[in-house]
């Protein structure tokens, strides 16, 4: 009875070195635990129970210079996709599969894959060594509706996947991760006619409802605006086009974009970029209805790097800006460049014009302070707010009075600005009555929402930090003496914490 659920989900991790427990080797007296568990699905009566199947990790090529130079695939890459696609072929209930080893999936698993009823969604990482190696034009597969596919290097023999992007109808999302290697060598070796160009050819447009792309450089293809059918709702674009803050260098291929013509926008729901530019704020002012809209930095995914590493973050600051790790170019950034800074206005007046009555996430860059005016605007044209993330413009003692009445529906609020900003100078300073100071961020919180009327405000992001907002009302007081006050239970908390809230959990330059 147990066997159904303890095998529908198979994640198996592949290791490229002897990994040591207690001091012996893992799988000693016999292969790797990896080689155990697929000797397992392919010998016993279990594979028929796997829905979803993922292989991921680092392996290791035998000779695979030496067999490369004489036309041949090596015989462990060979063993490897043989024995997957044997367990592939025991398991007629699969319904997705990710292949995420740092090696090639070899025909022989497409082929297999191409058979699974019931397959419909697949995740693929494409080689990263530039060997000579098998490629296949991959046929549809009739059933997938989501497709992700990692590394993708034109320079690493990587499978032809035009066909399946065109003969699979049913396709709804599109997942492309490009190596950053061609933005860093600025190689315009990147071409979407590579693998749209089937489908522009033939007139047909894709049906999809989520685009997401990342690491994107090369030239637009002026027929790509007929590609994407008016289902499409959500549009993800990470470290790709043209943006003003970028290093000057990478005009000379982005620029194509900004005289494209548009992809259909009429749906659009949702939004989520890390680059700002004029013609970007133009795009949101031609159509309604956005409903959630992201401009990520990546700071989340840093915080939580230093906290696993135990360092000291820099303060992000007004004099300060996430820089772009794949650039070797110094670039431009957003905090330096007062066009970036500048374009805030027209994403403002797009956001409050066109989408306030619909929008329920907001995160913009936290080098757009908001003045007290522009704040007052933005929570008067999107009174349906449930998450906000903004940066503030200098120290404003009354920023959650003046935001929490106007929007009775926010339960996460995030300031992008660091305890040690201007920002937040007075928030735990700031009196009440005759004198008396708060004497921590909690204590402030906590007595600006305890009214009845923000009792649904949960999460406050400070900078860095975060704090939960609890539902009871409790009487303090600042020290000893000072006069009583009521207040709501306020608790620092942890990243992991609100994973569940997409202000933070999208907050990284990954798609």
């Amino acid at each position: 009875m147990t066997l159904p659920q303890l095998y529908a989900n198979v994640s198996l991790h592949s290791f490229d070195h002897i990994r040591y427990v207690n001091g012996r080797p893992e799988g000693c007296g016999g292969p790797s635990p990896f080689f155990q568990a697929l000797n397992t699905l392919v010998t016993r009566n279990v594979a028929i129970y796997v829905k979803t199947f993922r292989l991921h990790g680092s392996w290791k090529d035998q000779d695979l210079e030496d067999c490369a130079r004489v036309g041949r695939v090596p015989d462990s890459s060979q063993m490897l996709n043989t024995l997957v696609r044997v367990a592939l072929d025991r398991m007629p209930a699969l319904e997705s599969f990710s292949w995420e080893l740092n090696t090639k999936i070899l025909p022989i698993v497409w082929l297999g894959l191409v058979q699974r009823p019931n397959l419909h969604t697949l995740t693929v990482r494409f080689p990263s060594s530039r060997q000579p190696q098998p490629t296949i034009c991959v046929p549809p597969i009739p059933k997938l509706t989501s497709i992700r596919v990692t590394d993708i290097d034109p320079l690493c023999y990587p499978d032809d996947i035009s066909d399946l992007l065109y003969g699979s109808k049913k396709l709804k999302n599109i997942e492309m991760h490009f190596s950053p290697r061609m933005r860093a060598a600025r190689e315009p070796s990147v071409s979407m006619h590579s693998y749209f160009g089937k489908s522009v050819a033939k007139g047909y447009k894709i049906p999809i409802e989520r685009i997401a792309i990342q690491n994107l450089y090369g030239a637009v293809d002026q027929l790509m605006h007929t590609l994407f059918d008016e289902t499409l709702t959500d549009i993800i674009m990470i470290n790709s086009t043209f943006g003003t803050t970028d290093a000057a260098d990478f005009g000379f291929i982005e620029t194509s974009w900004t005289s494209a013509p548009p992809i259909p926008v009429q749906k659009l729901t949702c939004v989520r970029g890390d680059k700002i530019s004029r013609v970007f704020s133009d795009i949101l002012s031609k159509f309604t209805g956005m409903r959630k809209y992201y401009l990520v930095t990546g700071r989340i995914h840093k915080v939580r790097q230093a906290m696993t590493n135990g360092d000291t973050l820099t303060p992000q600051s007004s004099n300060a800006s996430p820089r772009n790790p794949l650039s070797p170019a110094t670039p431009i950034t957003p905090a330096n460049d007062s066009t970036g800074v500048w374009l805030g206005d027209f994403y403002l007046d797009a956001i409050c014009k066109n989408h306030g009555a619909t929008l329920r996430h907001l995160l913009l860059m936290p080098q757009w302070r908001l003045s007290e005016k522009q704040l007052s605007l933005l929570v008067n044209a999107c009174p349906h707010l449930e998450q906000l993330g903004i940066g503030l413009e200098r120290s404003e003692s009354n920023a959650l009075r003046l935001i929490l009445p106007k929007l009775p529906k926010l339960y996460a609020l995030r300031l992008l600005d660091h305890l040690d900003s201007p920002a937040f100078s007075d928030l735990a300073l700031s009196d009440i009555t005759g004198g008396t100071g708060f004497t921590c961020p909690e204590e402030r919180i906590g007595y600006e929402v305890h009214k009845w009327q923000w009792k649904q405000l949960r999460w406050v992001g400070l900078g860095d930090m975060l704090y939960m907002v609890g539902k009871n009302v409790i009487e303090s007081k600042a020290k000893e003496g000072s006069p009583m006050y009521l207040m709501r239970e306020v608790i620092k908390s942890d990243l992991d914490d609100v994973e569940h809230i997409e202000i933070w959990a999208l907050d990284k330059l990954e798609i």
